[in-house]
């Protein structure tokens, strides 16, 4: 089930990707939010009081997933010179899988779609 769609991730997210890039990543971050919910976001989950967090939770993994995929650990990048630097030290890079919780979490951590317990 997809959770966000492109007019939704750019007027109300405010997102950068394209809509092809964001068609991609939206495919993946519905499957996360199901994955990370434990399929307990209820099929008519548009009704919900926290249907905005659901569509702003997914529009956030996509961004993640993108940031994963161009290799979320680098600082800076120049094009002619080949130059790329790698976060470091205290601004040390997140593993793909911090990432894509914090981006979740923000957004459906008061929820209680999160929880691990039944």
């Amino acid at each position: 089930m997809m959770y966000a769609d492109d007019t939704f991730y750019r007027t109300v997210y405010c997102g950068q990707m394209d809509e092809a890039e964001f068609a991609r990543f939206s495919v993946q971050a519905s499957a996360y939010l199901d994955a990370v919910t434990f399929g307990r976001i209820p099929p008519d989950w548009e009704e919900e009081s926290y249907a905005e967090r659901i569509r702003l939770a997914c529009c956030a993994a996509a961004d993640a997933y993108r940031c994963n995929e161009q290799g979320g650990g680098i600082a800076s990048e120049t094009n002619d010179g080949i130059s790329v630097t790698y976060v470091s030290g205290i601004r040390k890079a997140k593993t793909d899988e911090e990432r894509l919780f914090d981006a979740v979490r923000l957004y459906l951590g008061s929820t209680g779609l999160l929880c691990r317990w039944v």
